[in-house]
């Protein structure tokens, strides 16, 4: 270890002063070198800082007089910048503004931002201070939220937080930078809470200074995947400034969203709070344009209606987007301003079920306490509603007048027959509910397509499995198992479970240590199914009839069983076949001179040898090393000897 590297050792081991004393004779000695040089600055540096905080002024002095003699070489910027820094603590101010940064280094976040908030008063920080300024109270609204216990702060925390948002904005601190974004990602969380209009807040932020690595989705220890912190801050900022009045607002956010759309163009609520955007800033041909193009994946959902039919002109169209939402939600938690909309516009042509429509939502608001809107205040006041007699509407109504809006949406999807599965339940997962969905079975080859819905929608809710049906559904390329129903209906010309027809098959397989049998039915298409529910004799070559079906998941497509019994029908004989030949055996394997194969169990069961006449069953099999479809015995034995 040369000299100077010794010296360095030292100051960092905080033995300062013995540092000091082996620097000097370092630089005392004939021409002493670069490295020498630099280690002597160094320890001159640190003891400015020391005496700077333990306020001894003497040698305080003297060393800033040493530091000030010396000429930092060419080329050492670091070296250059602390000795800069160190020189200043001369003035009484910097060395306030140490002790600012010791405190928040002390864990003292709220007595170093009142440290700074003086000399930034007395216009005494440099850009690097505010920067430091900025962490502190960054720092300490994070200690403040967690004090709270960080759900459901008190007001007095949320005010303490607020304070320190503004105060940084006082900075004039500006990004790109991670402290920007993270005093950001501080409003986002609150502005989450309801405890600020985020809107207002990235205004003055400036949206321009966000970072590459705020429009990355995040990934958690355990996997969880989260959205990126641009994602949410547009998300939540865009339906605040299209839930309120202010142009200015709506202006400035709008091509932000525009933008985030291409990065996140699965996110449904960016594509609504776009379409609000638009529609608040009177651009009302591209509200409608988007709206449409997203609505297929709400289409179950009534404000998604509500909102198409207000951006709608023509006056049967709106009612019909109108008929359409209230068909899709009775909680009048949520549909009553709908409903008064629905009622105004069908007054004309049908009085009494507007009324029924209004005095709903009357008996709804009484129901609550609530106050009456002054929309239904006026149309229970209307001349029409004084005369009209109360017409129950419900969904066979609607179900008349909705027609124009689903064809607006849906008719460029075809129909295709399918047929009601049972009702299964989805158990509680992640904190979710258990869901009541039922299946339904769509047409296809070679199988049909298993798909679910809902148990409570309305056009299947009550109808018995097996009742044909028709549908209209639209499949993702990339996630097929996201499949969405768009509207069902009944079908008359159908039978019960006709797109699932039986399909004869056998059983080649059983498993008794895992309760499980197998069958094929054809070429590719095969399946298993628990022995417990099978109502027969579970053995190798049991004729069954069996209803099928494929469904989507994410790891690719799978078979399912509908239903599986023995039957009296004989398999065909491009699945199942009786043979008689002679075996050849290699290796304990057996295979007949027309290339069945004999699995060694069957071989050493039977008692087979080398020439043998056999006789047996075999069906069709995958052969997993050749990739190819062959046959394979499941019943063998030696031929008795003709006579």
């Amino acid at each position: 270890m040369n000299p100077s590297q010794q010296v360095t050792l030292l100051r960092k081991d905080g033995r300062l002063d013995e540092a000091y004393r082996l620097a000097l004779e370092l630089i005392s000695a004939p021409a002493p070198n670069a490295w020498e040089w630099g280690a002597y600055a160094w320890c001159l540096i640190d003891l400015i800082k020391r005496h700077a905080a333990d306020g001894d002024q003497a040698r305080l002095g003297e060393y800033i007089d040493r530091l000030s003699a010396f000429e930092v070489p060419s080329g050492n910027d670091l070296l250059a910048q602390h000795r800069e820094r160190a020189l200043a603590l001369g003035d009484e101010d910097r060395r306030a503004i140490l002790e600012a940064r010791q405190l928040g280094k002390n864990g003292e976040h709220e007595q170093a931002i009142s440290a700074f908030a003086e000399l930034l008063a007395k216009g005494s920080l440099t850009e690097d201070d505010k920067t430091a300024f900025g962490w502190e109270l960054f720092r300490a609204a994070g200690a403040i939220r967690r004090g709270a216990g960080g759900k459901d702060l008190p007001q007095a925390a949320v005010g303490a937080i607020r304070r320190h948002l503004n105060t940084y904005f006082k900075l004039g601190m500006s990004g790109p930078s991670l402290l920007h974004s993270c005093v950001l990602q501080q409003a986002q969380r609150l502005a989450h809470e309801d405890h600020l209009r985020l809107i207002a807040f990235v205004r003055l932020w400036n949206l321009e200074n966000l970072r590459p690595e705020d429009y990355e989705k995040t990934t958690s220890d355990d996997g969880k995947v989260f959205p990126a912190l641009a994602e949410q801050v547009l998300q939540r900022a865009s339906k605040e400034a299209a839930k309120g009045t202010s142009a200015e607002e709506m202006a400035y956010i709008a091509p932000h969203v525009e933008a985030a759309l291409k990065r996140y163009p699965d996110n449904v609520w960016l594509k609504l709070n776009m379409v609000k955007l638009l529609r608040g800033l009177d651009r009302h041909g591209e509200a409608r344009q988007l709206v449409v193009e997203f609505a297929r994946n709400k289409a179950g959902e009534f404000w998604t209606w509500d909102l198409l039919g207000d951006l709608e002109a023509d006056r049967d169209m709106r009612l019909s987007c109108y008929a359409k939402g209230l068909s899709c939600s009775e909680d009048d938690v949520f549909v009553s301003k709908l409903r008064l909309k629905f009622a105004r516009l069908v007054s004309a042509d049908f009085p009494g079920q507007a009324k029924a429509e209004v005095e709903r939502v009357i008996a709804h608001k009484q129901k609550e306490g609530l106050p009456l809107s002054s929309d239904a205040q006026q149309l229970a006041n209307s001349e029409w509603f004084v005369s009209a007699g109360s017409v129950p509407s419900g969904r066979a109504f609607y179900n008349r007048i909705k027609g124009q809006a689903e064809e607006l949406l849906f008719g460029q999807v075809p129909w295709t027959d399918a047929c009601l599965g049972d009702r299964f339940v989805i158990d509680d997962v992640d904190g979710q509910k258990a869901r009541s969905r039922r299946h339904i079975y769509v047409m296809g080859e070679p199988l049909p397509l298993e798909m679910s819905v809902s148990a409570t929608h309305p056009d299947v809710r009550d109808k018995p499995p097996g009742t044909p049906i028709r549908l209209q559904f639209e499949t993702p390329v990339g996630e097929p198992w996201r499949t969405t129903v768009h509207r069902i209906q009944s079908r008359a010309d159908g039978g019960p479970y006709d797109v699932i027809p039986e399909k004869c098959g056998v059983i080649d397989h059983v498993n008794p240590s895992r309760g499980l049998l197998h069958f094929v039915v054809a070429t590719g298409v095969d399946g298993t199914c628990p022995i417990a529910e099978f109502a027969g004799a579970a053995e190798p070559g049991t004729a069954v009839a069996v209803r099928m079906a494929h469904y989507h998941s994410r790891k690719g497509l799978r078979p399912r069983v509908v239903s599986i019994l023995p039957t009296t029908r004989t398999p065909g004989s491009d699945i199942c076949k009786l043979f008689k030949d002679t075996v050849e055996i290699r290796n304990g394997l057996g295979f007949t001179s027309t290339r069945i194969f004999i699995p060694p169990d069957l071989i050493a069961a039977a008692g087979i040898a080398e020439g043998d006449q056999v006789e047996g069953m075999a069906v069709i099999n995958f052969d997993k090393k050749r990739n190819a479809w062959g046959w394979k015995a499941i019943k063998a034995k030696v031929a008795e000897p003709q006579r």
